[in-house]
Protein backbone atom coordinates (compact mmCIF):
# COMPACT_ATOMS: atom_id res chain seq x y z
CA UNK A 1 0.00 0.00 0.00
CA UNK A 2 1.41 3.38 -1.03
CA UNK A 3 1.58 6.16 1.55
CA UNK A 4 0.85 8.83 -1.05
CA UNK A 5 1.38 11.78 1.29
CA UNK A 6 4.84 10.53 2.26
CA UNK A 7 5.65 9.81 -1.39
CA UNK A 8 4.61 13.31 -2.45
CA UNK A 9 6.66 14.94 0.30
CA UNK A 10 9.80 12.96 -0.51
CA UNK A 11 9.51 13.55 -4.27
CA UNK A 12 8.84 17.23 -3.73
CA UNK A 13 12.01 17.53 -1.64
CA UNK A 14 13.96 15.62 -4.30
CA UNK A 15 12.69 17.91 -7.06
CA UNK A 16 13.36 21.04 -5.03
CA UNK A 17 16.97 19.96 -4.53
CA UNK A 18 17.35 19.29 -8.25
CA UNK A 19 15.84 22.68 -9.13
CA UNK A 20 18.19 24.45 -6.74
CA UNK A 21 21.20 22.63 -8.20
CA UNK A 22 20.32 23.82 -11.68
CA UNK A 23 19.53 27.37 -10.57
CA UNK A 24 22.83 27.60 -8.68
CA UNK A 25 24.62 27.61 -12.04
CA UNK A 26 23.06 30.96 -12.98
CA UNK A 27 24.68 34.32 -12.34
CA UNK A 28 23.46 36.64 -9.59
CA UNK A 29 21.50 38.93 -11.92
CA UNK A 30 18.15 40.58 -11.19
CA UNK A 31 16.41 38.34 -13.73
CA UNK A 32 17.93 35.23 -12.13
CA UNK A 33 16.74 36.53 -8.76
CA UNK A 34 13.19 36.84 -10.10
CA UNK A 35 13.42 33.31 -11.51
CA UNK A 36 14.53 31.95 -8.15
CA UNK A 37 11.86 33.95 -6.31
CA UNK A 38 9.07 32.33 -8.32
CA UNK A 39 10.56 28.83 -8.30
CA UNK A 40 11.23 28.88 -4.57
CA UNK A 41 7.73 30.06 -3.71
CA UNK A 42 6.76 26.42 -3.32
CA UNK A 43 3.89 24.74 -5.09
CA UNK A 44 2.84 21.11 -5.32
CA UNK A 45 5.45 20.20 -7.99
CA UNK A 46 2.64 18.16 -9.53
CA UNK A 47 3.97 18.02 -13.08
CA UNK A 48 7.51 16.89 -12.30
CA UNK A 49 6.16 14.38 -9.79
CA UNK A 50 3.91 12.91 -12.48
CA UNK A 51 6.92 12.63 -14.79
CA UNK A 52 8.90 10.70 -12.21
CA UNK A 53 5.86 8.58 -11.28
CA UNK A 54 5.19 7.58 -14.89
CA UNK A 55 8.82 6.56 -15.34
CA UNK A 56 8.78 4.64 -12.06
CA UNK A 57 5.59 2.85 -13.06
CA UNK A 58 7.40 1.56 -16.15
CA UNK A 59 10.37 0.44 -14.07
CA UNK A 60 12.76 3.38 -14.44
CA UNK A 61 14.05 5.52 -11.57
CA UNK A 62 17.12 6.86 -13.37
CA UNK A 63 18.22 10.17 -11.83
CA UNK A 64 18.69 11.59 -15.34
CA UNK A 65 14.90 11.84 -15.60
CA UNK A 66 15.12 14.65 -13.06
CA UNK A 67 16.31 16.81 -15.98
CA UNK A 68 12.96 16.24 -17.69
CA UNK A 69 11.06 16.85 -14.45
CA UNK A 70 12.90 20.11 -13.75
CA UNK A 71 12.38 21.33 -17.31
CA UNK A 72 8.64 20.86 -16.83
CA UNK A 73 8.65 22.86 -13.62
CA UNK A 74 10.59 25.66 -15.34
CA UNK A 75 7.89 25.87 -18.02
CA UNK A 76 5.06 25.69 -15.50
CA UNK A 77 6.57 28.44 -13.36
CA UNK A 78 7.16 30.63 -16.41
CA UNK A 79 3.50 30.25 -17.33
CA UNK A 80 2.42 31.30 -13.82
CA UNK A 81 4.60 34.42 -13.88
CA UNK A 82 3.08 35.50 -17.19
CA UNK A 83 -0.44 34.44 -16.22
CA UNK A 84 -0.31 36.74 -13.18
CA UNK A 85 0.67 39.85 -15.17
CA UNK A 86 -1.74 42.80 -15.37
CA UNK A 87 -2.36 42.12 -19.07
CA UNK A 88 -3.43 38.55 -18.23
CA UNK A 89 -5.13 37.64 -14.91
CA UNK A 90 -3.71 40.62 -13.00
CA UNK A 91 -3.10 38.62 -9.82
CA UNK A 92 -1.36 39.88 -6.68
CA UNK A 93 -0.80 36.53 -4.96
CA UNK A 94 0.77 33.27 -6.11
CA UNK A 95 1.72 30.31 -3.91
CA UNK A 96 1.07 32.47 -0.86
CA UNK A 97 3.50 35.22 -1.88
CA UNK A 98 3.25 38.50 -3.80
CA UNK A 99 3.45 37.77 -7.51
CA UNK A 100 6.72 38.21 -9.36
CA UNK A 101 5.75 41.43 -11.15
CA UNK A 102 4.80 43.11 -7.86
CA UNK A 103 8.22 42.37 -6.39
CA UNK A 104 10.45 42.87 -9.45
CA UNK A 105 8.31 44.95 -11.80
CA UNK A 106 6.55 43.88 -14.98
CA UNK A 107 9.58 44.05 -17.28
CA UNK A 108 11.79 41.84 -15.12
CA UNK A 109 8.89 39.43 -14.51
CA UNK A 110 8.36 39.04 -18.26
CA UNK A 111 12.08 38.43 -18.76
CA UNK A 112 12.16 35.95 -15.87
CA UNK A 113 9.36 33.98 -17.49
CA UNK A 114 11.12 34.05 -20.85
CA UNK A 115 14.35 32.91 -19.21
CA UNK A 116 12.67 29.98 -17.45
CA UNK A 117 11.18 28.82 -20.74
CA UNK A 118 14.61 29.01 -22.36
CA UNK A 119 16.22 27.24 -19.41
CA UNK A 120 13.75 24.38 -19.80
CA UNK A 121 15.05 23.56 -23.27
CA UNK A 122 18.68 24.02 -22.20
CA UNK A 123 18.01 21.47 -19.46
CA UNK A 124 16.49 19.05 -21.97
CA UNK A 125 19.48 19.52 -24.25
CA UNK A 126 21.77 18.59 -21.35
CA UNK A 127 19.61 15.52 -20.77
CA UNK A 128 20.09 14.59 -24.43
CA UNK A 129 23.86 14.71 -23.98
CA UNK A 130 23.70 11.78 -21.55
CA UNK A 131 24.55 8.32 -22.87
CA UNK A 132 21.56 6.71 -24.57
CA UNK A 133 19.27 9.73 -24.09
CA UNK A 134 19.68 11.59 -27.38
CA UNK A 135 16.75 10.03 -29.22
CA UNK A 136 14.49 10.28 -26.19
CA UNK A 137 15.45 13.92 -25.66
CA UNK A 138 14.43 14.82 -29.21
CA UNK A 139 11.01 13.20 -28.71
CA UNK A 140 10.58 14.93 -25.35
CA UNK A 141 11.50 18.33 -26.81
CA UNK A 142 8.87 17.85 -29.51
CA UNK A 143 6.27 17.02 -26.85
CA UNK A 144 7.27 20.04 -24.77
CA UNK A 145 7.14 22.40 -27.73
CA UNK A 146 3.66 21.28 -28.75
CA UNK A 147 2.29 21.34 -25.21
CA UNK A 148 3.64 24.79 -24.35
CA UNK A 149 2.94 26.45 -27.70
CA UNK A 150 0.05 27.96 -29.59
CA UNK A 151 -1.56 24.55 -30.10
CA UNK A 152 -1.28 23.84 -26.39
CA UNK A 153 -0.95 25.94 -23.25
CA UNK A 154 -0.58 29.34 -24.94
CA UNK A 155 -3.52 28.59 -27.22
CA UNK A 156 -5.59 27.67 -24.18
CA UNK A 157 -4.60 30.85 -22.36
CA UNK A 158 -5.64 32.91 -25.37
CA UNK A 159 -9.02 31.18 -25.51
CA UNK A 160 -9.43 31.65 -21.74
CA UNK A 161 -8.85 35.41 -22.01
CA UNK A 162 -11.19 35.71 -24.97
CA UNK A 163 -13.91 33.80 -23.11
CA UNK A 164 -14.11 36.17 -20.13
CA UNK A 165 -17.62 37.51 -19.73
CA UNK A 166 -19.05 35.20 -22.40
CA UNK A 167 -21.41 32.25 -22.11
CA UNK A 168 -19.68 29.17 -23.51
CA UNK A 169 -20.77 25.68 -24.46
CA UNK A 170 -19.49 22.78 -22.37
CA UNK A 171 -17.33 21.66 -25.30
CA UNK A 172 -15.70 25.09 -25.46
CA UNK A 173 -14.87 25.07 -21.75
CA UNK A 174 -13.43 21.57 -22.11
CA UNK A 175 -11.23 22.72 -25.00
CA UNK A 176 -9.84 25.56 -22.85
CA UNK A 177 -9.12 23.16 -20.00
CA UNK A 178 -7.47 20.55 -22.20
CA UNK A 179 -5.17 23.13 -23.75
CA UNK A 180 -4.42 25.55 -20.90
CA UNK A 181 -3.97 22.99 -18.12
CA UNK A 182 -4.26 19.56 -19.68
CA UNK A 183 -1.61 19.86 -22.40
CA UNK A 184 1.33 20.36 -20.04
CA UNK A 185 0.01 17.86 -17.52
CA UNK A 186 -0.37 15.25 -20.26
CA UNK A 187 3.16 15.99 -21.45
CA UNK A 188 4.47 15.45 -17.92
CA UNK A 189 3.12 11.90 -17.87
CA UNK A 190 3.92 11.02 -21.49
CA UNK A 191 7.48 12.35 -21.25
CA UNK A 192 8.06 10.30 -18.13
CA UNK A 193 7.07 7.34 -20.26
CA UNK A 194 9.36 8.35 -23.11
CA UNK A 195 12.29 8.76 -20.71
CA UNK A 196 11.58 5.25 -19.40
CA UNK A 197 11.56 3.75 -22.91
CA UNK A 198 7.80 3.19 -23.12
CA UNK A 199 6.23 1.39 -26.06
CA UNK A 200 3.75 3.11 -28.36
CA UNK A 201 0.88 1.29 -26.66
CA UNK A 202 2.09 2.33 -23.22
CA UNK A 203 2.42 5.97 -24.30
CA UNK A 204 -1.13 5.92 -25.66
CA UNK A 205 -2.45 4.59 -22.34
CA UNK A 206 -0.44 7.13 -20.34
CA UNK A 207 -1.66 9.96 -22.58
CA UNK A 208 -5.30 8.92 -22.16
CA UNK A 209 -4.87 8.71 -18.39
CA UNK A 210 -3.28 12.14 -18.25
CA UNK A 211 -5.84 13.82 -20.52
CA UNK A 212 -8.73 12.72 -18.33
CA UNK A 213 -6.81 13.54 -15.17
CA UNK A 214 -5.86 17.00 -16.43
CA UNK A 215 -9.45 17.89 -17.24
CA UNK A 216 -10.66 16.61 -13.86
CA UNK A 217 -7.84 18.47 -12.09
CA UNK A 218 -8.92 21.78 -13.64
CA UNK A 219 -12.55 21.22 -12.64
CA UNK A 220 -11.48 20.64 -9.03
CA UNK A 221 -9.28 23.74 -9.26
CA UNK A 222 -12.32 25.74 -10.39
CA UNK A 223 -14.45 24.30 -7.57
CA UNK A 224 -11.80 25.21 -5.00
CA UNK A 225 -11.77 28.76 -6.35
CA UNK A 226 -15.46 28.92 -5.41
CA UNK A 227 -15.16 27.44 -1.93
CA UNK A 228 -11.68 28.11 -0.51
CA UNK A 229 -9.93 31.12 1.01
CA UNK A 230 -6.83 32.86 -0.34
CA UNK A 231 -4.85 31.46 2.60
CA UNK A 232 -5.86 27.92 1.68
CA UNK A 233 -5.18 28.33 -2.04
CA UNK A 234 -2.07 30.49 -1.88
CA UNK A 235 -3.64 32.75 -4.52
CA UNK A 236 -6.71 35.00 -4.66
CA UNK A 237 -9.93 33.06 -4.11
CA UNK A 238 -13.02 33.83 -6.17
CA UNK A 239 -10.93 35.26 -9.00
CA UNK A 240 -12.77 33.21 -11.62
CA UNK A 241 -16.10 34.72 -10.61
CA UNK A 242 -14.72 38.26 -10.40
CA UNK A 243 -13.30 38.01 -13.93
CA UNK A 244 -16.35 36.09 -15.23
CA UNK A 245 -14.18 33.15 -16.26
CA UNK A 246 -15.67 30.31 -18.26
CA UNK A 247 -15.59 27.31 -15.88
CA UNK A 248 -17.46 24.06 -15.32
CA UNK A 249 -19.00 25.30 -12.04
CA UNK A 250 -20.18 28.50 -13.73
CA UNK A 251 -21.95 26.50 -16.44
CA UNK A 252 -23.07 23.35 -14.62
CA UNK A 253 -23.18 24.34 -10.96
CA UNK A 254 -20.88 22.89 -8.32
CA UNK A 255 -22.63 19.53 -7.84
CA UNK A 256 -22.71 18.59 -11.53
CA UNK A 257 -19.16 19.88 -12.00
CA UNK A 258 -17.90 17.63 -9.21
CA UNK A 259 -19.70 14.63 -10.70
CA UNK A 260 -18.06 15.40 -14.05
CA UNK A 261 -14.65 15.46 -12.37
CA UNK A 262 -15.33 12.12 -10.70
CA UNK A 263 -16.42 10.61 -14.03
CA UNK A 264 -13.19 11.81 -15.67
CA UNK A 265 -11.23 10.37 -12.74
CA UNK A 266 -12.84 6.97 -13.39
CA UNK A 267 -11.95 7.21 -17.08
CA UNK A 268 -8.35 8.03 -16.16
CA UNK A 269 -8.13 4.90 -14.01
CA UNK A 270 -9.66 2.80 -16.79
CA UNK A 271 -6.97 3.96 -19.20
CA UNK A 272 -4.31 2.54 -16.86
CA UNK A 273 -5.75 -0.95 -17.31
CA UNK A 274 -4.03 -1.05 -20.71
CA UNK A 275 -0.58 -0.88 -19.11
CA UNK A 276 1.07 -4.25 -18.54
CA UNK A 277 2.45 -3.35 -15.11
CA UNK A 278 1.35 -2.25 -11.66
CA UNK A 279 -0.28 1.18 -11.73
CA UNK A 280 -0.90 1.64 -8.01
CA UNK A 281 1.22 4.78 -7.87
CA UNK A 282 -0.53 6.55 -10.73
CA UNK A 283 -3.92 5.51 -9.34
CA UNK A 284 -3.03 6.89 -5.90
CA UNK A 285 -1.80 10.15 -7.39
CA UNK A 286 -5.01 10.58 -9.38
CA UNK A 287 -7.14 9.99 -6.29
CA UNK A 288 -5.09 12.46 -4.26
CA UNK A 289 -5.40 15.17 -6.93
CA UNK A 290 -9.14 14.77 -7.46
CA UNK A 291 -10.10 14.56 -3.81
CA UNK A 292 -7.82 17.32 -2.60
CA UNK A 293 -8.85 20.31 -0.49
CA UNK A 294 -6.36 22.89 -1.83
Amino acid sequence: MIDIDLYLEKEKERINRALEERMSLLSASEVAGAMRYSLQAGGKRLRPILTLAAARTLGSEDDSILDVACALEFIHTYSLIHDDLPAMDDSELRRGRPTCHLVYGEAIAILAGDALLTLAFETLANYGCRDGCQGRAIKIMAEFSAAAGVEGMIGGQALDLKAEGRDLLLSEIEEINLLKTGALLKTAVVCGGIAAGASKQQLTALGCYASHLGNAFQIIDDLLDYSSTAEELGKPAGADQIRSKATYPALLGTEKARKRAEALYSEALSALNKLDCSTDLLQSLAKKLIYRSR
